[in-house]
């Protein structure tokens, strides 16, 4: 068979968008390598009132870390739109001072985005009955607003602000819409799909010639790293050494609900405020959406979003693979995810939850969490430039969360998208 053109690995979000966008072009030969499934995940999967990333789940895999807290990532296309909680904020308007495009570029690729992926906010009447307390709380007490105050451009429409947002869900009749519906749904227009796991990337003299796969070695003229930051991450740190990466950390508040409620999709709703943190209002307890998990109660998270933690993808040599690091919140971080733990239990308490919250069982965890955004590895502008290709190495180019040059305001998914979009059509012009 004649060698591909192009390689791209993984076929998750920025996978199926870059794939697609290149096949276009009928001369050039795509191949799109995807370790996990290569059909369409089944309805009971993509229903958004699910997380199917429970313990022997079929469309995930697990990344283990350092420090025991492994990461759930999707597998098969789609990746983990496939999984996720279905929430596709654009971040805010000042998030994208560090990106290589003017705001007008970035703006009018989320434009195109946007409708290509369903991404609509849920109505109002689609509201679980924690989202509508949390909106009735923050929406008398914290007007919305852009970053920089009463005197700053104002963010209409689809930019998110200071205050709460309703959360825009890509989504089709109560089910994830995935990347792998928006990109490869025309089999006319597909690129090459074939199943296999990328152990590493093969160079020569400084140019990246191929990939070896657990079924041997597909040379090619370019490979294209979309497999997520962490699976990214695990091809680029033999070749570059240890990587920086950072994630959001998030500290939960929970309750025990004293009336049953409305079954939901998992995130209908966040307020964001001005020092940088997103509150995030859960609709339910984790355990009813992730099967086998035990009960913890109804969680609202409170992420720093501009203070995020700073981890490590290391190399350990000799074909070994690599280990993961998520970092710890610093000091500082952890006093402003405190202080927002403090709002949200004297929201709790306040008369807008009194029907919702059994008295005495409101709690917050001693130990923050995750958010699975991990991102930036070889930022734009330092270790990459704005067509994704990696300085210093020839033949090789990065198209996902790996390549964010910086913290944004929202969860990163739509983010991803828009910046792997920029970078296929400069790719395929």
């Amino acid at each position: 068979m004649t060698a591909p053109d192009v390689v791209v690995i993984g076929a998750g979000s920025a996978g199926c968008l870059v794939a697609a966008q290149l096949a276009r072009d009928r001369t050039r030969r795509v191949l799109l390598l995807e370790r996990g499934a290569l059909t369409a995940a089944d309805r009971p999967t993509t229903a958004l009132t699910t997380l199917p990333i429970h313990p022997g789940a079929g469309r995930v895999l697990r990344h283990p870390e350092s420090r025991g807290r492994d990461v759930v990532r999707g597998s098969g296309i789609g990746g983990s739109s496939v999984v996720n909680g279905g929430y596709f904020l654009r971040g805010h308007r000042d998030d994208y001072a560090p990106w290589p495009w003017r705001l007008g570029e970035i703006s009018a690729a989320f434009d195109r985005l946007e409708p290509r992926m369903r991404a609509t906010p849920f109505a109002d009447d689609e509201l679980g009955e924690t989202a509508t307390a949390f909106e009735a709380y923050w929406g008398a007490r914290l007007p919305r607003s852009p970053i920089g105050g009463a005197g700053a451009e104002p963010e209409a429409g689809s930019w998110p602000m200071v205050g709460l947002n309703r959360v825009r869900s890509n989504r089709a009749d109560g089910h994830r819409w995935t990347a792998a519906d928006a990109f490869l749904g025309s089999p006319t227009r597909r690129p090459r799909l074939e199943r296999g796991v990328a152990r590493a990337l093969t160079a020569t003299a400084g140019r990246v010639t191929g990939v070896l796969t657990d079924g041997g070695r597909i040379d090619c003229g370019e490979v294209i790293l979309a497999a997520g930051t962490l699976g990214s991450g695990a091809l680029l740190a033999p070749l570059l050494g240890p990587l920086v990466t950072q994630e959001h950390p998030e500290l939960l508040v929970r309750f025990s609900p004293s009336v049953p409620l409305r079954r939901s999709p998992l995130l209908q709703t966040v307020l964001h405020t001005v020092e940088g943190l997103e509150i995030r209002c859960y609709s339910d307890d984790f355990a009813n959406y992730i099967e086998g998990l035990p009960a913890g109660g109804v969680a609202i998270g409170i992420a720093d979003m501009t203070r995020p933690t700073t981890g490590a993808i290391r190399p350990l040599g000799a074909g070994a693979g690599v280990e993961l690091d998520l970092g710890d919140p610093d000091g500082t971080s952890r006093a402003r995810m405190a202080d927002g733990a403090a709002q949200v239990v004297e929201m709790l308490e306040s008369a807008e939850f009194a029907h919702l919250v059994r008295p005495g069982t409101v709690t917050v965890d001693a130990v923050p969490g995750m958010s699975s955004h991990a991102w930036g590895t070889v930022p734009l502008g330092s270790r990459t430039a704005a067509d994704g290709s990696v300085h210093g190495i020839a033949g090789l180019r990065v198209v996902d969360g790996s390549v964010l040059p910086g913290p944004l305001r929202s969860g990163p998914h739509a983010s991803v998208l828009m910046t792997a979009g920029l970078i296929a059509e400069r790719l395929s012009s």
